[in-house]
């Protein structure tokens, strides 16, 4: 009897121990999730400035935002809540996705409420306007939005949804307007040239499911900012199919609907003429560069399909000895970049440039910002359009 209660509780205590050892695990595939699936950087746990902060609302909202990010199992219960409430045409199926026409999801904030009042896109767009004209800097500047799935597809939206999504057009009318204006060399439009492929393509240039472009789409933007330097550059015959594959796209993920899933075709430009010199990749975490980079010997960055949001990297090229030798653009380029860039164009725009630096904006301020300007040679500030406000006010406000 002895014995078997023994066994009992050590079985009892495998079975309460048994959370707290996996958890650290389960812990870190949540921040994955948040990461990769969910598009954003996990909420942080608040600082405890004072002992009033124990009693201050704000504060303990924010402990729970940030353990609401670390709970395990994330993923897992977003499956759970799919099944158990599954979503019907035109339910809002999540606090932060809007489902569209049959096949398609949005996210929520991106139908208005990532682009603010029109004053916020005034004073986002004033930002600008003073900062490059109070300040001198080497650099050149190359402002880049890349246009949200909502503003190139807003029919695929429901009646309902259309209706919120209209209470935005003012903003987003002034916002277009103010990139395709001309004699704004620090201004790239990929607005324009988005909505002309569209208009004569049969083929989607976005991921109905899915919370960006795809490569049709990513190929718009990469052309735009090497255009901006060097309309020369680039050429459609040196696109390569990497692979094309059925996947699920992320905002599906983000709801649990695995069963969601698109054929999608990944591109990628290779030069031939160019050789990769230097691949380097420094570790970041939690806001802190490492101080030693480490050189990656990857034969396979050209093809790659996944990027290190959150590493910083430095790629070095030179023109191939020889008459097939192709130009580069000269000097040291900053590349500022989201998850647009991110997910897609890693290899595609490092192709391009001598010396260039590929850092993800969402881990930098405004000081290194400023700093860059007088540090390189040239700047990509590149960002999504559902951040463009936010980030302008940001990076180039007072």
């Amino acid at each position: 009897m002895t014995l078997s209660r023994t066994i009992t509780g050590i079985a009892c205590l495998g079975m309460i121990c048994l959370p707290i050892v996996i958890a650290p695990f389960r812990i870190a595939q949540s921040l994955s999730f948040v990461h990769d699936i969910e598009n954003r950087t996990p909420n942080s746990f608040p600082h405890l400035q004072s002992a009033s902060s124990i009693i201050d609302a704000a504060w303990w909202s924010g402990v729970s935002r940030a353990i609401e990010d670390r709970v395990p199992f994330r993923k897992q219960m977003v499956t759970a809540k799919r099944v158990v409430f599954p979503a019907r045409s035109g339910d809002h199926i999540s606090d932060k996705v809007e489902l569209g026409k049959p096949g398609w999801l949005f996210f929520k904030k991106s139908l208005a409420e990532d682009l603010g009042t029109l004053e916020e896109t005034h004073q986002a767009i004033d930002a600008i306007e003073s900062f490059i004209a109070e300040n001198t800097f080497k650099a050149e500047l190359f402002i880049v939005v890349a246009p949200n799935k909502v503003s190139i597809y807003p029919e695929m939206l429901t009646e309902e949804s259309q209706a919120k999504y209209a209470t935005s057009l003012e903003q987003r009318e002034l916002l277009y307007g103010y990139f395709a204006k001309p004699d704004a060399p620090y201004l790239i439009d990929v607005w324009t040239p988005t909505f002309a492929l569209k208009a004569v393509s049969d083929e989607l240039i976005y991921e109905p499911a899915g919370s960006h472009y795809n490569s049709l789409g990513a190929m718009v933007l990469a052309r735009a900012m090497i255009d901006a330097v060097d309309p020369s550059l680039w050429d459609d015959s040196q696109r390569t199919i990497e692979w094309e594959e059925t996947l699920v796209p992320d905002i599906a993920k983000l709801v649990g609907d695995w069963d969601m899933t698109e054929d999608q075709t990944r591109v990628q430009i290779h030069r031939p003429g160019i050789e990769i010199v230097e691949l380097w990749e420094t570790e970041h975490k939690k806001g802190v560069t490492a101080d030693t980079p480490k050189r990656v010997d990857n034969p396979d960055y050209l093809t790659i399909n996944k990027v290190s949001y959150y590493n910083p990297r430095h790629v070095v090229n030179r023109p191939i000895a020889g008459p097939n030798a192709e130009p580069l653009i000269p000097g040291k380029t900053l590349i500022l970049f989201d998850s647009f860039i991110g997910h897609y164009l890693h290899p595609t725009l490092s192709q391009f440039f001598e010396e260039v630096d590929l850092i993800h904006i969402g881990t930098v301020d405004q000081a290194f910002f400023k700093e860059a300007l007088d540090t390189y040679d040239r700047v990509y500030f590149q960002t999504a359009e559902r951040h463009i406000i936010r980030r302008a006010i940001e990076f180039f406000g007072s």
